[in-house]
């Protein structure tokens, strides 16, 4: 293996122990950012058909991951809600992300650039809005009449110093989250609560106790909705 880190240009290379093997990165090897890119440089120098097959020691299958699954499901259901989805930027502003939004600006709470190309592109967005609604402001030329919908569910960038419990730890965190908007002659709250009502349902979180006893019929009886909702023991919102 030594031989091998010499011959890719990651020499001179040692072994501190069993399984600790230090290279030297030269400044022409501008690749390598991880030591991942070393193992896959060693594997090829060795040659991948040279590489004994065998049968894995663990028996495994490999899918979605859960969160990813969950988010692909409410994609397509808030599509059938008559929303269209939008990719947008995940670099944004300081003013977009907070400013214009009527948020006090904390930079600290937001992973920050050192050497942005232009002003669009100073922090990592801390929420999806600014993205949703340069959306709407480029589409003003689209039909109003019946109102205009869009959704984005993706991460979000938070700082985090806290949950440090590796050595490679950057201070911050991948958020997923979901936002839509409405723009139309009317004002939209209900057609925006709909949405949030169907996504509550989806995901099996009932609604809390006010919402609950405003749709009680005379006497207190519960609602033909409640009767049969299906949620989780101590999921609810407000």
């Amino acid at each position: 293996m030594l031989t091998l880190c010499n011959k890719i240009q990651l020499g001179p290379a040692s072994l501190l122990d069993a399984n600790t093997l230090q290279v030297t990165v030269p400044p022409t090897r501008s690749d390598i950012l991880h030591p991942v890119d070393i193992a896959e440089d060693i594997a090829i120098a060795y040659g991948y058909n040279n590489i004994v097959k065998r049968v894995p020691q663990t028996c495994t299958v490999g899918k979605e991951q859960p969160l990813n699954l969950l988010t692909d499901l409410l994609r397509d259901e808030i599509g059938r809600a008559g929303y269209t989805e939008v990719l947008t930027h995940g670099l944004c502003s300081v003013h977009d992300n907070f400013t214009a939004l009527g948020r006090a600006v904390k930079q600290e709470s937001a992973v920050s650039l050192s050497n942005p190309a232009n002003v669009e592109y100073e922090v990592v967005r801390t929420t999806l809005l600014p993205g949703l609604l340069k959306t709407l402001q480029h589409n003003r030329s689209a039909s109003f009449t019946s109102g205009m919908k869009y959704f984005e569910i993706s991460d979000i960038v938070l700082a985090d110093n806290k949950h440090a419990i590796t050595e490679t730890i950057v201070g911050a965190k991948n958020v997923r989250r979901v936002s839509a908007v409405y723009a139309g002659p009317t004002s939209g709250f209900e057609i925006v609560h709909g949405l949030v009502d169907r996504i509550m349902t989806l995901t099996e979180v009932a609604p809390g106790g006010d919402y609950i006893k405003a749709t009680q019929g005379a006497g207190g009886s519960m609602g033909e909705e409640e009767q049969f909702r299906v949620s989780r023991d101590g999921w609810t919102y407000e």
